[in-house]
């Protein structure tokens, strides 16, 4: 009885795992795999000039971050903005760079920094969004204290970084507009869906797994639910969505478009799974995201 207990325990803190602790490429084999797919031209980013530096999180532990186009911020008669790029779940800064090429033609500088337990950022809990939000707020402080405060601050995030860039909304008014690549709406209902989806598993198991999270890292999953943020805010959002995205459902983007009372825009990608909207079609993602932010910057 006591192997049974023992081997039960260890199977629902393997599932934990799942989102605490995930397994991830390495930053080379993550940034081969991104220029292999055409996100990116590696010779055009290496040769950029890039300002690189570490801030330190409020829960001990350093973020890798690098900003382009700096010269951006100091061309004379034009706005100060800046476009802070948060990455998806087991990702890295590099695979934002397939965004930062949009906003440095409309003239923004950008930061990319990888999120906590990823790339070369300091380890911790992976918590979904809910202490991301933190970190990216230490990101904002950065720009503002280096640039000034006449600076536009426009936050892109995919997947996760979706999720970290909605929930920032509630902690920070400084943000000027924000845009929602394949987000999720709720962390619980995320979960639901996959546990049934991918691993054919009773939905009961996340009353377990959510204790032992909450034991190990602080949270719940209830916790991290970014359509609330998205009902409280007044910022504007544009939310983008694949729809052939199967791992985050195309309906949650659509959910969240609806809660949103104004200010607001929702990009359904053709042909698109998940995190491929901007490969798909790359004209059109540029052609809504100048468009959105012409209206509302």
């Amino acid at each position: 009885m006591k192997i049974l207990a023992a081997f039960g325990l260890y199977f629902l803190w393997c599932l934990s795992n799942l989102i605490l602790k995930p397994k991830k490429l390495s930053c080379d084999e993550l940034y081969e795999r991104e220029v292999a797919k055409g996100k990116f031209d590696s010779n055009t980013y290496q040769s950029m000039k890039k300002v690189q530096f570490n801030l330190n999180s409020k829960y001990g532990y350093t973020l890798s971050c690098e900003l382009l186009g700096e010269d951006n911020l100091k061309k004379e008669n034009s706005k100060k903005n800046i476009a802070i790029l948060c990455h998806g779940f087991t990702c890295a800064k590099c695979v934002s760079l397939i965004y930062a090429r949009l906003f440095l033609e409309m003239n923004f500088a950008v930061v990319i920094y990888d999120q906590r337990n990823h790339g070369l950022s300091g380890k911790a809990h992976t918590t979904m969004g809910y202490y991301e939000r933190y970190d990216l707020k230490k990101v904002v402080d950065w720009c503002y204290r280096h640039y000034g405060n006449d600076i536009n601050i426009v936050t892109h995030g995919e997947s996760m970084g979706a999720a970290t860039v909605l929930m920032h909304l509630e902690i920070d008014k400084r943000v000027k507009c924000t845009i929602a690549d394949c987000g999720y709406s709720d962390l619980m209902e995320l979960l639901k869906y996959q546990l049934m989806s991918f691993y054919r598993l009773p939905q009961v198991l996340l009353i377990p797994v959510n204790i032992i999270t909450f034991l190990r890292a602080g949270f719940c999953y209830q916790d991290v639910s970014p359509i609330r943020a998205v009902r409280r805010t007044n910022v504007p959002i544009l939310f983008i969505h694949g729809k052939n995205d199967h791992y985050v459902p195309t309906k949650m983007s659509v959910n969240m478009y609806q809660a949103k009372k104004s200010s607001k825009e929702l990009y359904l990608v053709e042909n698109a799974g998940h995190g491929e909207n901007c490969l798909v079609n790359p004209e059109e993602y540029k052609k809504r995201l100048e468009r959105f932010l012409r209206a509302y910057l």
